[in-house]
């Protein structure tokens, strides 16, 4: 049975994640550590700072959530109620919901399949995946892709970051020939930089007022980092200026910005305000070549996007729940196979076993005809014991479903 046990953003607060939380470097070593414990079984661990989850082949949850309060040290009985499991096709249908980002803190978001992908391959390398997790894994990552491909789950932007970012797509179409300005270094600032930069924007540049944190930032995407006292030197060379700090003044004031794009060509001049209260003074918008938007301007847009990726997300489901039935009827016809394959070894091994004693009897020089019917009898207890006494106890207990599967099994069935 397909398990999926763990804490997330939904169930959990950030508290109590960071005691369950494994770091990158713990994920390889525990999952070593659990396999030992529990070799038979498959297991692979994801662990971010919103979700930490054991996907396993297992039919309890309780041996690996031991194993966990006692590998991390922690005082299970206070972290117990945050922790929530699935079984079976609700297992299923929720790590494919995980991979295509439905159940992320922010809809839709595709920096989870990636963390995802790194679980796998880090169970697959230490060889604590088996045929049906893979198959299952493999399976969510080709939902995610069929989702994102035939909805719009990911197409419209629900982050002010992303939402700026693609602002300024549509006023200059080609960003690859921009130069930008960020002003902060906080998270805002690092998630345009991201975005910013998988746009291939010509030049970035990163003001602050701290410099250290400015460079730890242009290192991290190809910029530059300049001190706040001289962003005015660069503003009549850039096309764009981004901004979001936590300043209770404007960074900019518009006697400022309109006396350095003095000292330059006459161009337009995109400004997106990300801070709340505003970083850029609104009087810029009375200026004829600066375009200046603020967070409020985006919210709308954000709000009507996170409508459309609900919609989307109803749309998702429906892949889901098809591709889940589909992975459920394949592990039933594996777990027949399975069972097929035992009860063929065990007969296999009385057969084996009649047979060895029956040959043994005959270079004795005993009686062939007997040493057959004796073969033939043998053969007939032996299988039709333990069967013989599970419809017994069936037969008190009145478990009729056994006795109807029997009947139907042997073709039986009047």
């Amino acid at each position: 049975m397909v398990l999926v046990f763990g804490v997330s953003h939904k169930t959990a607060p950030i508290s109590v994640r960071q005691q369950l939380a494994f770091t990158a470097e713990r994920i390889g070593p525990a999952l070593r550590h659990l396999k030992a414990r529990s070799p038979d079984n498959e297991i692979a661990l994801i662990s971010t700072c919103n979700r930490i989850e054991f996907y396993c082949d297992h039919a309890q949850p309780q041996p690996i959530l031991e194993w966990w309060w006692q590998y991390l040290a922690i005082d299970h009985s206070q972290l117990l109620p945050y922790v929530y499991h699935y079984s079976g096709s609700d297992a299923v249908k929720h790590m494919m919901r995980v991979a295509s980002g439905l159940d992320s803190m922010m809809l839709g978001e595709p920096q989870i399949l990636g963390q995802l992908k790194l679980a796998y391959q880090t169970a697959s390398d230490l060889g604590s995946l088996g045929k049906r997790l893979k198959r299952l894994f493999q399976l969510s990552f080709s939902v995610a892709k069929k989702i994102r491909t035939h909805t719009d789950i990911g197409t419209n932007p629900v982050s002010v970051a992303y939402a700026a970012v693609k602002l300024a797509e549509q006023i200059f179409t080609h960003l690859s020939d921009s130069h930008v300005l960020l002003i902060g270094a906080g998270q805002n600032i690092e998630l345009l930089a991201q975005h910013l930069r998988r746009c291939q924007i010509k030049t970035l540049i990163i003001a602050n007022r701290s410099m250290d944190r400015a460079y730890q930032l242009a290192q991290r995407y190809q910029a530059q980092a300049i001190s706040l006292a001289e962003v005015p030197d660069y503003l009549a060379t850039v096309d764009i200026v981004m901004s979001s700090t936590s300043s209770p003044d404007f960074m900019l004031s518009a006697p400022m910005v309109t006396e350095a794009l003095k000292q330059g060509k006459r161009h337009p001049l995109l400004m997106i305000d990300l801070a709340v209260p505003a970083d850029l003074d609104p009087a810029l918008s009375m200026h004829e070549d600066i375009y200046l938007y603020t967070v409020d301007d985006l919210q709308g847009v954000i709000e009507q996007n996170l409508q459309l990726r609900q919609h989307a997300a109803t749309q998702a489901e429906i892949i889901i729940d098809a591709q889940a039935k589909e992975y459920m009827s394949w592990l039933q016809t594996e777990q027949a196979l399975s069972t097929l394959c035992a009860y063929r070894q065990k007969v296999t091994q009385v057969k084996n076993e009649a047979l060895q004693k029956a040959l043994a009897k005959l270079q004795k020089g005993d009686d062939p005809e007997q040493v057959l019917i004796h073969l033939a009898h043998q053969l007939s207890q032996k299988l039709m014991h333990g069967p013989s006494i599970r419809l017994r106890q069936a037969g008190v207990d009145q478990e009729e479903y056994i006795l109807h599967s029997t009947r139907e099994l042997f073709g039986l069935v009047e």
